[in-house]
């Protein structure tokens, strides 16, 4: 019996819980699909843009509004995100809400300067704002880049930087970065954010096709955004910058890769006047070791290669040929260890840091952080002793193994 009235008075009880009076319908809702900021004219001051995605537009309910925008887009100058968002509350129809939020784009003067991390640390209190959300340098200012983004073959904005999202990780030619790996990066280590613009630069085409940066790349007609490369932060401030080319080894160099393949140009090592296209593969994970005890610290990278040949205009049979498989393959083992020291070099003497994430295995040669914090592994890259191996296999040859034979006429 008493089993039973305690179990009624439970019952009872949870119906106290239960309530409706913060509820909010959909409708009532308006939803940031991408948050920009820029630096203002104001001193410590932020120029806050959000983009309000318009939900009638791209759904069965058209109809009912068939000559609304896709969305709206408002800028507020204040503080910080969370003052302006209740800024364009007194603005805005509807009630702004981050719920849906995936992409936040930086203006590259912002990103130069000691405001960035100030705001986004004090924003991130926000349960609405998503760690997850895609991290965007922007070479104009964020507003610019907002405003002129207008995808020819995606009506809604939050559709155009979903799909784009999962372009980025295939080709490999941006960073996987978010707002939780700028937090966790934010003291100390490299971190390497998205790089885009919609201006263009008069650059002359290369025959490396992803030694570009965005805005350089040569390009008519299709969407006016360009994404290509990376935006190297340190401390929360914008140092410096990595093309596309580069950012693909600097992946490949850390220990897990977050695209596990693409494809690339090479110079064809017996008509150097052509070039192959390969499909690159990592097979593993990159094997690090980091010796601490000496001065300067040696590191050994091995990355594990294996490559598909697509392409071959030079029309060379190298499937039927050993030694021509052998020559083809260290030439491509030369070639990514070359532009992988190259980078190294770049991080020891331009950036004074890695962004290979390697500061994570020499932390294992220490028994406490405290001990690690006190090697100062930034200054000991800086001048670390770094060998780099490629182990490259080849694969297969695509549906073809040998080339067709054109008959050249006089």
């Amino acid at each position: 019996m008493k089993v039973i009235k305690f179990g009624l008075i439970l019952a009872l009880t949870s119906l106290l819980l239960s309530g409706c009076w913060d509820k909010m319908e959909l409708e009532d809702q308006a939803y940031v699909v991408v948050l920009g900021l820029d630096l203002a004219k104001e001193k410590n001051l932020l120029d806050v843009t959000f983009q309000i995605a318009n939900p009638q537009v791209g759904s069965t309910d058209k109809s009912s509004a068939p000559n609304e925008p896709p969305s709206d887009t408002v800028t507020f100058t204040a503080p910080d995100i969370l003052s302006a968002k209740e800024l364009a509350n007194s603005v805005v129809t509807r009630k702004l809400s981050f719920a849906h939020l995936r992409t936040l784009v930086i203006g590259e003067k912002l990103a130069r300067s000691q405001l960035l991390s100030n705001a986004l640390v004090a924003s991130i209190r926000d349960p609405e704002l998503r760690r997850e959300t895609n991290f965007i340098v922007s070479a104009e200012q964020a507003v610019n880049f907002i405003h002129n983004n207008k995808p020819k073959l995606e009506t809604r904005p939050h559709k155009y930087y979903a799909f784009m999202q999962q372009r980025w990780r295939d080709t490999g030619h941006v960073p996987y970065a978010t707002l939780n790996r700028f937090m966790t990066r934010v003291n100390g280590e490299l971190f390497l954010a998205i790089y885009g613009t919609t201006e263009r630069k008069n650059s002359p085409p290369k025959i490396d096709e992803d030694d570009y940066l965005a805005g350089q790349i040569s390009q008519v007609g299709g969407d006016p955004v360009q994404i290509m490369g990376s935006a190297v932060l340190k401390n929360g401030v914008m140092i410096g910058k990595l093309t596309g080319e580069e950012t693909r080894h600097a992946l490949l160099l850390r220990r897990k890769a977050i695209n596990h393949d693409y494809v690339a140009s090479f110079p064809d090592p017996l008509n150097k006047n052509f070039r192959v296209t390969l499909r690159v593969m990592k097979r593993g994970n990159t094997d690090i070791k980091i010796n601490v005890k000496k001065d300067p610290p040696t590191i050994d990278v091995t990355v594990p290669i294996k490559t598909q040949l697509l392409s071959i205009p030079s029309l060379i049979n190298y499937a039927t040929n050993l030694e021509k498989q052998r020559q083809f393959v260290s030439s491509i083992k030369e070639h990514m260890e070359k532009e992988s020291q190259a980078i190294i070099a770049k991080s020891q003497r331009e950036f004074k840091s890695e962004p290979f994430v390697w500061y994570v295995e020499a932390r294992k040669q220490f028994w406490t952080l405290q001990e690690f914090e006190k090697y100062d592994w930034e200054n000991q890259f800086a001048k670390a002793t770094v060998n780099v191996k490629f182990d490259v296999s080849l694969e297969s040859f695509g549906k073809q193994t040998s080339p067709h034979r054109i008959e050249q006429k006089e």
